[in-house]
């Protein structure tokens, strides 16, 4: 019998999965190295604060190198909710590199929004138009992550590890898209959309179709 996931915890076979999914990616539309992205449980406590305020992770990416190599890069900040909605807003400092040993870049911001349009350049396209899968990125790369505080606090308040590996991994999951029922007058294409909530987790578990 599998033990009781914790608070936005992932199976360990859907986390195989998706770095699976990952690898099989990075030889389609990734073409960016990856150092080793680590969050310091002193930067944690630093970010967090009190309150406990959740982290929002910007992915950048390092200076062109000699050898054209492009390398992805990462940012932390602290994030607090504003109002009672789900809006959270970045704290502009301090704002720390994601290094095996985490720098502190709040008197280089200029550095970190260089590095983070430099990303968004590559995962637009811009930066290497002639590839023909780059046009797709977007719509599989985010701009950024916003941790929950569960997460952390397990690894370093519960746990009490001195730091944090980020990793990546791509989740596959049929979605369902709904557009407009062609009339055959019009030769436009018809809207696309995508509103649902995926079940699981969105799931009624009272209903006896999902029982």
């Amino acid at each position: 019998m599998t033990s009781k996931l914790k608070r936005d915890q992932i199976p360990s076979q859907e986390a195989n999965n998706w770095r699976a999914s990952f690898e099989e990616e990075k030889r389609l539309t990734f073409n960016l190295e990856v150092s080793q992205i680590v969050l310091q449980k002193e930067t944690y406590k630093t970010l967090a604060g009190e309150n406990e305020n959740r982290l929002r992770i910007y992915l950048g990416l390092e200076p062109i190198s000699e050898n054209g190599k492009l390398e992805l890069c990462a940012f932390a900040v602290s994030a607090f909710l504003l109002g009672s909605g789900d809006v959270y807003v970045d704290y502009e400092t301090p704002v720390y590199k994601l290094e095996e040993q985490n720098v502190d870049f709040s008197l280089k911001s200029k550095e970190v929004i260089d590095s983070i349009r430099r990303y968004r350049s590559w995962r637009l396209g811009e930066l290497d138009a002639e590839n023909e899968t780059a046009a797709v990125r977007k719509f599989i790369y985010p701009n950024a992550y916003l941790l929950t505080k569960f997460e952390l606090h397990e690894i370093f308040n519960i746990q009490n590890k001195k730091a944090a590996l980020l990793e990546f991994g791509i989740s596959k999951t049929m979605n369902v898209m709904i557009s407009p029922e062609a009339d055959g007058n019009s030769g436009d294409e018809p809207n696309v959309f995508n509103y649902s909530g995926l079940c699981p987790p969105d799931c009624d578990d009272r209903s006896i179709y999902n029982s």
